[in-house]
Formats: structure tokens, C-alpha cells, sequence
């Protein structure tokens, strides 16, 4: 496994899915550089490319219809036939004229997998707008930086890492466990970094990241997907739009691989999402019948969606391989499997043993389901046994529900915040490492208050109302 994988991201919460990653490098040709200038905006250089929404409405709210990703079908053609070129000679011939095909609808960003759910791609649009922004405020306000891209780039930056851990971190873990693990610097992941470089001495390229976090315990987010969404007034509450409600699959159609976007080659302006919804500022608790504006809670179930994904495994002509590739549990269970992911309680026993949680390994996960008789029995019963030996993902899981599902369990939010943290304070220009706090900043709200949370990040960037 060490010898084989390499992590194809840049090593740093750098926003590389957002500008693109280097223009100079290994590999790094005319035709990466010509696609990473179509990022940017075609006159306005230090700004970024964003898209515009098209008819049918009504928008959500009384903001702006620049709400879409850039799409191939605005940029220069020069662009688009770089970004064909780069295609055919990465992919087979099918797949190369599926892609060709589709073209004009795909967005131009730096992570084409940030377009494959609306409201993925809605969030990576923050980003680009936020950047525009800061733009913006840099050259109306006296604040001594110059209103240039290097300048709204590192600011955005900066924002974004500082979210990471006091908006997001926080949020998604134990807080005690986040605290602690950014009081000692990471210490164990750079522990397990050096302890890694010592075993592959000159191999590792870029960031060594604990399979164990990849593989397994950021992966708890599967559980918190919902079937459901109050997603703007057009597809949820009050109920009198288009939909009662967004489904999750209408929300993977309406982007650039989906399908929806097959006529236009942009988003309707009724699918521009209502941020409101998600974060917190217009809360509901679902009483109605209808969904909650709040995630599912980490547990270890997952939505229907889910369990017969649509857009997976339809090139699979094995029926029990395709029903594998659509099921999201089976593809997380059978990935740990195949790179040998230590169980959750060898895992959590080592994790004790070093130091780094302070709670012992649940024996039998078995015994916390005491209310679900089915999977207890199940997991007793296996000839595995999987309650004394539990795949790594769902002992995360039935940590985290265990607790109440609200977030994390400690061992859980241990590799979480330690892959997070660390991977921060590797970077001697991020957040946490300079000591970056919103109040530092430059760029302000309209009442002068600091840009540190997500809702005033989205009104900042002006998605948000």
C-alpha cells in the first residue's frame, strides 16, 4: 500500500479544488496552465470565473443570479480544446466522448468532484465569490492591501482555515478532543509522518496521510446525507413552489454530470440553494413532517439514497459487482478490507497506548445496540466476529451514536482532528500556524464584525441574504 498510493491533492489547505493547484510542476504543461487561466476571470483578472443562472425561477432570495459554477461552454475556446486534449489522453475512448460530449455543462474549477452534488457546488461558489469580494471590499476600503488576486487569495485562505477548526472541527468533534490536540500540536501525527518517511525514505510526494482517516473515520459524513432537503423555497417549505421537498437524487442531476443541465449548459435560477437553510440561521426541527434543516445524525445508518446509488457501478456488466459498486456501505466496508484497515478495537488500542485518547476499546460493539436486537444479533453471529473484531468506519460510527450521534466519539474525532491539525500546522503559512483570527482581518461584515462564522462567510460572499 505505501509503495502504491500517492495522494494526487496538494499537501495544504491551500483551496486547490478552488485555484486550480500550481501552474508549475512535473507534468505541469501548456495545456494544465491554459486550463487553470480559464479559472480566472476573462477581464477582471484578479477575480474569479463564476457563473450566471438561467430561467426558470423565481431565485430564492433577493440576491444576484451569479449564482452557477463557470462552465466550459463560457470560456475561451482555446480552453476547452486544452481541456480535450488533456481528457482523451487520460481516458478510454468511451469515456473520452462521454466527457467530450458533455463538455459545454461541466464546470471549470479545480475539483470536478465538487460538481457532482448541488450542494457541493453551491458551497464551492462561496468560495469563488468570496474571493471576488474580498476584491471588491479591498478596493472601496482604506486597509492598506492592494485589491489584487495574491491579496483576496490569501485572505480567503486564511478565512477558510480558521472555519476549519472553530467552525467545522469544533462542530464535528469532541471539542475537548479538538482543544487537546491543537494544545500539543499534533504531536502524534507528525510522529506518525516521521515514522512513515523513516520505513520509505525519499518516497513520500506531497502529504502522508493516515489511511485509517481516509479510509475510515472521515468517511462518517455518509451517515449524515439525508434522502430529503428543505433546499429553497422552490423545493421545500412553505411547500407551494415546484417540490414539497429536494431530493437527494435531483440534487446529483442538476449539475454538470448529471444530466438536468443537458439542454441549458447552466442551473436554473429556481435551484439556487437557500444557505439559510443550512446554517442555522433559519432553523426547524422537522416537527412538520418535513425535513430538518440540520444533518442526519452520525450514527450507522445511512439513507435509502444510498443503498442503491444511481449514478454508480452502471458500467459494471457483474450484477453482484454492480450492486456492490451502488451500495455506499458495502464500497466503505469492502475499501477498508482491501487495504487492511485495522479493526476499530486494534486501532483504538494503539491509539490508548501512545497516548493520544484517554477512553479503553469497546470490547462488543454489539452490546451498544441494545435497542436495534437485529443488527446485535447480526454482529454477534458473524463468523467473523465482527462485535470483538469491527470494521474501522462502523466502529466510528457506533462510537459516535453511542454518545448521542451529535458528533464524533473520541477516537473518532482523534484522527479526524489530528489529520485536520496537523495537516495545518504543516503549513507554516496557515491559519493556525501564523495564528490567524477573523479579527485580524482586513475584510469585515457590513457592521464591522468579524467574519467568523459560516453565515456571515455566505452574506460576505453575498449568497446568503
Amino acid at each position: 500500500m505505501e509503495s502504491q498510493f500517492r495522494n494526487a491533492r496538494s499537501p495544504r489547505f491551500d483551496l486547490d479544488s478552488v485555484y486550480g493547484g500550481s501552474a508549475v510542476g512535473d507534468g505541469i504543461d501548456a495545456d494544465v496552465v491554459k486550463v487553470i487561466s480559464g479559472l480566472r476571470h476573462p477581464t477582471l483578472k484578479d477575480k474569479m470565473r463564476v457563473g450566471t443562472a438561467i430561467e426558470p425561477g423565481p431565485l430564492p432570495d433577493n440576491l444576484d443570479q451569479h449564482r452557477d459554477l463557470p462552465r466550459y461552454g463560457q470560456v475561451q475556446s482555446s480552453v476547452r480544446e486544452a481541456a480535450l486534449r488533456l481528457a482523451q489522453a487520460a481516458m478510454t475512448p468511451e469515456a473520452f466522448q462521454k466527457f467530450s460530449d458533455t463538455l459545454p455543462q461541466r464546470a471549470i474549477i479545480g475539483d470536478n468532484r465538487n460538481d457532482e452534488n448541488l450542494v457541493i457546488a453551491q458551497f464551492h461558489l462561496s468560495f469563488l465569490r468570496f474571493h471576488n469580494k474580498a476584491i471588491d471590499y479591498l478596493a472601496s476600503h482604506d486597509t492598506g492591501w492592494i485589491a489584487d488576486f495574491s491579496s483576496a487569495q490569501a485572505l480567503t485562505r486564511l478565512h477558510y482555515q480558521w472555519l476549519i477548526v472553530d467552525g467545522y472541527l469544533k462542530g464535528v468533534c469532541d471539542p475537548v478532543v479538538v482543544d487537546r490536540v491543537v494544545n500539543d500540536r499534533a504531536s502524534h501525527f507528525f510522529k506518525f509522518r516521521a515514522e512513515f518517511d523513516a520505513r520509505r525514505q525519499n518516497t513520500r510526494l506531497g502529504n502522508a496521510l493516515p489511511l485509517e482517516f481516509s479510509a475510515a473515520a472521515y468517511r462518517f459524513g455518509h451517515s449524515m446525507v439525508r434522502a430529503f432537503y428543505d433546499y429553497n423555497k422552490n423545493f421545500g417549505r412553505p411547500g407551494t413552489g415546484f417540490l414539497p421537498r429536494a431530493t437527494l437524487r435531483l440534487l446529483f442531476e442538476f449539475t454538470g454530470g448529471g444530466g438536468r443541465l443537458d439542454d441549458e449548459k447552466k442551473l436554473p435560477k429556481n435551484w439556487i440553494i437557500d444557505w439559510a437553510r443550512f446554517t442555522g440561521v433559519d432553523p426547524h426541527d422537522g416537527s412538520d413532517g418535513e425535513p430538518a434543516r440540520l444533518a442526519r445524525k452520525i450514527d450507522t445508518e445511512l439513507a435509502p439514497p444510498l443503498h442503491t446509488m444511481f449514478k454508480e457501478g452502471e458500467d459494471q456488466g457483474d450484477q453482484q459487482l454492480k450492486a456492490l459498486f451502488k451500495n455506499l456501505a458495502r464500497r466503505n466496508l469492502r475499501r477498508g478490507y482491501n487495504l487492511r484497515l485495522p479493526t476499530g478495537q486494534a486501532l483504538h488500542k494503539h491509539l490508548k497506548q501512545i497516548g493520544a485518547v484517554e477512553s479503553s476499546p469497546i470490547q462488543d460493539v454489539s452490546a451498544l445496540f441494545a435497542t436495534k436486537p437485529n443488527l446485535q444479533n447480526f454482529l454477534a453471529s458473524t463468523a467473523s466476529r465482527f462485535h470483538e473484531r469491527t470494521p474501522l468506519w462502523f466502529y466510528i460510527l457506533a462510537e459516535a451514536e453511542a454518545a448521542g450521534g451529535n458528533r464524533l466519539g473520541e477516537v473518532g474525532s482523534c484522527l479526524v482532528a489530528l489529520t485536520f491539525v496537523g495537516v495545518l500546522l504543516a503549513d507554516p503559512d496557515s491559519a493556525l500556524s501564523r495564528g490567524f483570527t477573523p479579527d485580524q482581518s482586513p475584510l469585515k461584515m457590513p457592521d464591522n464584525a468579524p467574519i467568523d462564522s459560516i453565515a456571515r462567510w455566505m452574506r460576505f460572499a453575498a449568497v446568503m441574504q
